[in-house]
């Protein structure tokens, strides 16, 4: 029992001394700003592709643009040059940020931008934007884009969090930690033993635990799982929501450049007849039907549509090659309707 004591005591008091230590040599730091910083840097890839192309409709949103829409198909049927930029994984955040600092700053702007989206996505701005997510983010983000930090991720930490990113390094620090161990068990070994770099490595790891490699069910599940998070009882309140998301700046950018936009809802299938989508999503549309109409938005919603059925799907969000025709039509159906 003493021994325990006297180990007991020196653990207390080497975390003293460490925890001195790391506050003084931070001294002149604090308090440290909360949450992350942009890089000053902004990617202008999509810029470069519209000021290119040309488009006169421009399709925007997730992987689900890729797997869903024919670009070629919709140009030959509207007479217009329509093109695509689909990012995988996107939330609404990184939404915002290309539509602001690319798209909006296109020498020759999209007459219309279609922006495809699924049930809350557009009124959740803590959606994917954190880890390999806030990465893509800083790529088209600039150091004024402070609206975006504080949007999708300072109005959704907690006191506590706020005062351990502002005082204590080590929490401040977390991601870069995380990033380097996870480099070194996967890395390192690799790099080692058989002379893969960490592309090399990456690589690998993508072949092997990629989705291509996931049973169709438990992909599903694994989607499903991931997007809970729009479905809380938080994000399912649009009242409270649609001032503290990008959505009304979506909004405002796309009517201060001339740009009219058209939200299309797609359908996925997370709800079904057997499991139907909640009463809360019922009036989270209405809600959100009506702040469209208000502001002179068109909303497509094809959420329920029979045209397309769990056949036309390759996973619970991205439709097939046959899917992809049947709702190519139907968007170009509904976006030529006066």
């Amino acid at each position: 029992m003493r021994e325990f004591k006297h180990y007991l005591l020196s653990l207390m008091i080497l975390t003293g001394l460490v925890s001195g230590f790391v506050f003084l040599r931070f001294a002149d730091h604090y308090p440290f700003s909360v949450g992350p910083q942009f890089d000053p840097h902004i990617r202008q890839k999509y810029r470069e592709m519209i000021n290119e192309e040309q488009p006169q409709v421009l399709i925007f949103g997730d992987s689900v643009v890729e797997t869903n829409v024919d670009p070629g198909l919709m140009t030959g049927q509207l007479g217009q040059r329509v093109s695509a930029i689909s990012e995988p994984g996107a939330g609404s955040a990184l939404l915002y940020l290309v539509l602001k600092n690319n798209i909006a700053n296109a020498e020759l702007k999209p007459d219309v931008l279609i922006l495809l989206f699924r049930d809350t996505v557009l009124t959740s701005p803590g959606f994917r934007v954190h880890g390999s997510f806030f990465d893509v983010m800083d790529e088209y983000a600039g150091a004024e884009d402070d609206l975006a930090l504080q949007l999708a991720i300072r109005d959704h930490m907690s006191p506590v969090e706020k005062l351990a990113e502002a005082y204590f390094p080590p929490y401040r620090a977390r991601w870069d930690l995380r990033a380097i161990l996870v480099s070194r068990v996967i890395n390192f070994p690799t790099r080692i033993l058989l002379n893969c770099t960490q592309d090399c490595s990456e690589a690998a790891m993508g072949d092997v635990f990629g989705n291509q490699n996931f049973e169709p069910d438990q992909l599903n599940e694994a989607i499903n799982s991931a997007e809970n998070f729009l479905y809380t009882d938080e994000n399912l309140d649009f009242g409270s929501q649609i001032d503290r998301s990008f959505l009304p700046e979506i909004v405002r950018i796309c009517k201060e450049k001339d740009i009219k936009l058209i939200l299309v809802r797609t359908k996925i299938l997370r709800f079904s007849t057997e499991k139907p989508e909640p009463s809360a999503l019922v009036a989270y549309m209405n809600d959100l039907n009506a702040y469209a109409r208000k502001n002179d938005i068109l909303l497509v919603d094809f959420a329920h549509d029979d045209r397309l059925d769990t056949a036309s799907f390759k996973d619970t969000h991205h439709l097939n090659q046959d899917g992809k025709k049947i709702f190519t039509g139907m968007l170009i159906e509904a976006v030529s309707v006066p």
